[in-house]
């Protein structure tokens, strides 16, 4: 854990001490280059043949295209939730053709969301590229994230085509479904929160499950359910599903840090959901701990209409400073991956992959985009 505890101890943002961890951004899992071929290969092939422009839309927000149809090197993000699918269909010991179809699935749901994502929060800008509703308009961004969805549905009946049993497959399908109507169910709660006066940690906690933690869980749980020849080992998938749920939980608290106070690759200001008033774990720590007159001016900034001014947002953030908000969110998040670990060391798992796992953890709780 060493890797990661000079987040816990770290000086405040505004000291001129920078340790030599703390300027150096930390580096995706080597693992991820293992499957990125085979990913975007499978990935591009749900959009051959489909002509009308809508399907160019979506080849701008996977990152294949530019907007104006041109080629484009946009890395289109980390395709993380289709490479712990099959990160976990290794780790059973299974079939990386057998598993693509949901890995693939998986990560057409996740851009759905994120395209309704962007409409919602009214952002124009991801992986520094313009946004589909800032680009070609509000109901644009809808239909084409719907039909995003939908191409999601169809990459995960050729599992079938892959070798997977029917009623394995049907069982996929249903669990996938499940989860991405969780993953809305979180975003429901992560919207009226806005509109509430207070949120506890634990609804706090039980939005990340939905909202983030879902297609997370997902993913780990359909790559080892359906990756297995001679059909699943139900023990170990339920095992890993439950790592998956951690790992859920860790990404968002991160999340949440980040959106609050920044790093080198977010390309966002200190501050950025303040300045939203955004319900995530900061925010509810800080309102939750506050007492006094600083509880009651702080009542008052999250109940203005609009965004913060930045005079605002300084108060917010020196009051986390004074409560150690920040200490606390990433503590929290610590604790949940001290349990996770030793899950992941307490399971049989092919290869290196319980290695893989591990360092997935601790990437998660130092990543900065």
């Amino acid at each position: 854990m060493c890797s990661v505890r000079y987040f816990l101890n770290s000086t405040p943002p505004n000291s001129d001490q920078t340790s030599p961890a703390a300027t150096q951004s930390p580096s995706l899992p080597a693992f991820f280059t293992r499957y990125q071929g085979r990913i975007d290969e499978a990935l591009r092939a749900e959009l051959v043949g489909l002509k009308p422009d809508i399907y160019d839309i979506h080849r701008y927000y996977m990152g294949w295209q530019e907007i104006d149809g041109s080629d484009s090197n946009s890395t289109g993000g980390k395709r993380m939730r289709p490479t712990l699918a099959m990160l976990a269909a290794d780790a059973v010991g299974g079939d990386l053709e057998r598993a693509t179809p949901i890995a693939v699935a998986l990560e057409y749901v996740h851009n759905f969301s994120l395209i309704h994502d962007d409409l919602e929060d009214m952002d124009r800008m991801r992986h520094h590229r313009p946004t589909v509703w800032a680009v070609w308009g509000e109901p644009t961004a809808i239909v084409s994230g719907n039909a995003m969805l939908k191409i999601a549905d169809a990459a995960a009946w050729k599992l079938r085509d892959v070798g997977v049993e029917e009623a394995v497959a049907i069982e996929a399908e249903a669990e996938l479904t499940s989860h991405y109507l969780k993953m809305m169910e979180g975003q429901y709660l992560d919207i009226s929160f806005e509109t509430e006066e207070s949120v506890s940690v634990e609804q706090y906690l039980d939005m990340i499950e939905r909202k983030t933690g879902a297609l997370i869980e997902a993913s780990i749980y359909l790559g080892s359910l359906v990756a297995p020849r001679s059909g699943p080992d139900r023990q170990k998938a339920l095992a890993l599903k439950a790592i998956g749920y951690d790992l859920g939980r860790i990404f968002q608290i991160r999340d949440d840090v980040l959106g609050v106070w920044g790093g080198v690759e977010t390309g966002k200001p200190v501050g950025a959901d303040i300045k939203r008033k955004k319900k995530a774990l900061p925010a509810v720590h800080v309102l939750s701990t506050s007492t006094g007159a600083t509880a009651d001016r702080l009542q008052q900034i999250f109940s203005a209409e609009g965004d913060l001014e930045q005079e605002d947002v300084h108060v917010v953030l020196e009051e986390m400073a004074n409560l150690g908000t920040e200490k606390y969110c990433q503590s929290m998040a610590e604790n949940r991956w001290l349990d996770c670990k030793r899950m992941i060391e307490s399971l049989d798992l092919s290869g290196t992959t319980a290695e893989e796992f591990t360092e997935l953890g601790e990437f998660l709780l130092v990543r900065e985009s």
